[in-house]
């Protein structure tokens, strides 16, 4: 009949064996070898009890080992027989030492396997599983599940170490006994399949309790992200009241499954002293054994009991973990499901212009953008205007190929995008977004990406600090490039804060340079320093200025304009302004801005 509970047993097996490879088998065999030393020694303790009586009086393994002692040399004499128990466990000790060893490098190499093996699956996954999924959860898995894992891991390698030991102690005790061992083991197989109903439940705890992690982490990372707002309007109570629900939901889960992994443990010591003391009674006054002949089954026994309740209580803390095995495993499932796709054409330099044609793109069964076609020649720089929900955002995430269209073509450089590495495109693009990216770091890190520092990389932070309009107010900061500008640049304005962002991309040095809506949130003046480095830029790159505030881009040398998913009209600034009847035209008008303004 096979137990449920030793289909688990290798089921997890194999999964731990995709991190800890040939290790995990070698940890095995390293136990087995000390559990054998243990066990012999053990069995020892019989010669030692029958050291002093006639070689006729005394059971048959003393016999044995009296003339293995002789066969080698060794007289039969209390010293020989210290000795060999001396040296087995210090033999057990050494096993034991390396069992440890072992042990110890499968779990920080775990820990360290699982976070980077996971850090690649992020970078790897596709945008669009990206945006669909919860960042409390992807938060979660790598902060909370990955310590749960390695506290499951731990609690496996106590579960076969146990196995382990009980196979060798009931090997020696059927070896002096079979009829009592096998009804032991029959006891031991019913306690089995009650204390299985335990593991069933706290299996589903574990499941719930990683579930409720993730909704906190979710929770948490809103409470914090929107610290300000929350702040500022005295918002916390509600959301609040969502995180004490959930916190709540945790405690009871985490409370139940502490509590039933208690039962098995309470009773250990009971049941233990229950089935020895019928041991013995079995022994001495049905058996007609002595004492003396009895105490050795009696250790093995023991032995056996101790590691089948302590199996059974090890087995259901592991049941409590086994909820961030299943989250991690199904999760790399879900990653690699949803990786992202692309070719295999590397772009070395872009050289001549990016092309969309006739692209159709739909999110969902709802049709966004609508045979579009726009060409961005090299050292171009272009402008796409439209309203709110024109598609100037949807445009910007294919020009990336962070998403690919229902239908028609993106190139660049006659290179389709399907048969591009992605990866190689992104590295020419430069990306400054509305709400700029900026790390808690100082500004010098925060321009140079945590480049390593030398004197060229010290002026080329400086010359795009200088081309991004940057320098002024950084001589300003105490530190100057040193300054420290806190999470998300809190310690900067939010001009400051973009142009600290465009100086990051100008270092970079890409070919393309993408400013999504940069200026939309900023005051004037600061509109007008980020204007300046933009006009910097002109000729030397090519710049896509996606905007709705028109004076950002009306430098640009192309202008295509969007309404409702549509390319509507195209031209310089001039042209369109000039077309009667335009959109364009009607859009300067909206925000009093005229053919006479220049920010050149």
């Amino acid at each position: 009949m096979r137990i449920p509970i030793f289909g688990s047993l290798f089921r997890y097996y194999n999964v731990f064996y995709l991190y800890a490879g040939y290790r995990l088998p070698f940890l095995c065999i390293i136990t087995l070898f000390g559990g054998l030393c243990e066990s012999i020694g053990l069995s020892m303790m019989l010669p030692l009890l029958n050291i002093d009586k006639s070689f006729d009086s005394i059971d048959t393994y003393t016999k044995f080992i009296f003339d293995a002692l002789n066969f080698v040399g060794m007289s039969k004499s209390l010293n020989s027989v210290l000795i060999i128990i001396v040296f087995i466990f210090c033999l057990k000790g050494a096993f034991i030492f390396i069992q440890s060893a072992i042990e110890a490098n499968i779990k920080s190499d775990l820990l360290k396997e699982l976070r980077l093996n996971l850090i690649k699956k992020y970078e790897a996954m596709s945008y669009s599983f990206y945006i669909n999924t919860n960042l409390g959860f992807l938060n979660n898995i790598i902060t909370q599940e990955i310590d749960r894992v390695l506290s499951a891991f731990t609690k496996y390698i106590q579960v076969l170490i146990n196995v382990i030991y009980i196979v060798i102690y009931l090997s020696a005790a059927f070896f002096f006994n079979w009829k009592i061992t096998l009804t032991i083991l029959f006891v031991c197989i019913i306690f089995f399949a009650v204390f299985r109903r335990f593991s069933k439940i706290i299996t589903f705890l574990s499941h719930n309790v990683s579930l409720l992690n993730a909704s906190i982490q979710g929770g948490l990372i809103q409470f914090i992200s929107y610290f300000k707002y929350l702040k500022a309007t005295s918002g916390f109570i509600p959301l609040y009241s969502q995180l004490n629900q959930m916190i709540v939901d945790h405690k009871k889960a985490v409370n139940k499954s502490l509590i039933i992994n208690a039962i098995p443990t309470s009773t250990i010591e009971a049941l233990t002293s229950i089935i020895l003391a019928v041991i013995i009674i079995v022994q001495v006054n049905i058996m007609d054994r002595s004492i003396a002949d009895s105490i050795l089954l009696l250790i093995f026994f023991h032995k056996s009991f101790s590691r089948v309740f302590r199996f059974q209580s090890v087995w259901q803390h592991f049941c409590t973990y086994i909820g961030g095995v299943e989250v991690i495993r199904k999760a790399i499932e879900n990653f690699d499901s949803n990786k992202e796709q692309c070719g295999k054409i590397k772009l070395e330099k872009f050289k001549q212009q990016i092309e969309l044609k006739s692209v159709n793109f739909l999110y969902g069964s709802k049709q966004v953008l609508f045979d579009v076609n726009i060409i961005i020649p090299k050292n171009y720089s272009v402008g796409i205007i439209g309203e709110s929900g024109a598609g100037k955002t949807t445009l910007f995430d294919m020009l990336t190929g962070l998403i690919s269209p229902a239908s028609g073509i993106i190139s660049i450089d006659n290179i389709d995008y399907k048969d591009l590495n992605l990866i190689t495109l992104r590295q020419n693009i430069g990306y400054v977004t509305q709400e700029p990216v900026v790390f808690n770091d100082t500004i010098e890190n925060n321009i140079s990406f945590w480049e390593k520092k030398d004197k060229n990389v010290i002026k080329k932070i400086e010359k795009a600090a200088i081309l991004s309009k940057s320098e002024s107010f950084i001589q300003e900061c105490p530190e100057k490039y040193k300054t420290i500008i806190g999470d998300r640049g809190i310690k900067l304005s939010g001009g400051q804060r973009q142009r600290i962002a465009i100086a990051r991309e100008i270092y970079k040095e890409p070919d393309i340079i993408i400013f999504d809506e940069a200026t939309s949130s900023l005051d004037t003046e600061s509109e007008k320093y980020i204007q300046e480095s933009i006009n910097n830029m002109k000729g030397n790159r090519t710049l896509i200025i996606i905007a709705h505030r028109l004076s950002t881009i009306k430098n640009c040398d192309i202008i295509y304009v969007l309404s409702k998913g549509r390319v509507v009209e195209q031209g310089n600034f001039k042209q369109l302004y000039n077309t009667s009847n335009s959109i364009f035209k009607k859009m300067c008008l909206e925000q009093q801005l005229t053919d006479s303004e220049n920010y050149g």
